[in-house]
């Protein structure tokens, strides 16, 4: 009888190990959209400065405008991009708001990085990067206008960047 219980409670207990085997399996489906979509941001910064010392970085970027053009040379296809900035204690989510503080423009060397040199914080505790990075590509003759006859097509992506940075006495 107690052979038989224990034989029992080992097939249960083989029952369970399986099922969870089984439910935990890897789920290796791709979203169609995460394939599309390969924005990327990141900003190469000290998270810990000294006061009114100059600090530089960069920032890496990708975007899906890649696809149209990678240079900023290519008259057909002109491409800006662009990262403007202020410094402050408390970050900002209003857009307008943050357009009206800008006190700085870095401009991207290439498609990939946007230096950030001398930058210089001159309030002690927490304070932040705040601004907005816009890559921009002028297609020549790329729409149509109004009245049929072919027009520049302008495609715009904003993307917002806060960046905390803790500022201490030497």
């Amino acid at each position: 009888m107690k052979v038989v219980k224990f034989m029992n409670i080992l097939v249960i207990l083989y029952i369970i190990i399986v099922f969870f085997i089984f439910s935990c399996k890897e789920n290796n489906v791709v979203n169609k959209l995460d394939k599309i979509n390969y924005n990327e941001t990141r900003i190469i910064f000290p998270d810990t400065v000294y006061l009114n010392e100059s600090n530089n970085g960069w920032i890496h970027y990708k975007n899906d405008l890649d696809t149209l053009t990678t240079k900023f040379n290519d008259l057909e296809k002109l491409r800006f991009l662009y990262f403007e900035y202020f410094l402050t204690n408390n970050p900002s989510d209003n857009n307008n708001e943050i357009r009206k503080m800008i006190t700085d423009t870095f401009v991207a060397k290439n498609n990939r990085i946007i230096p950030l040199y001398d930058i210089k914080f001159d309030k002690l505790g927490i304070n932040y990067f705040n601004g907005i990075i816009t890559d921009e590509v002028i297609i020549a003759n790329g729409g149509v206008l109004k009245n049929g006859k072919k027009g520049d097509r302008i495609l715009t992506n904003e993307i917002r960047l806060i960046h905390p940075v803790y500022v201490k006495k030497r």
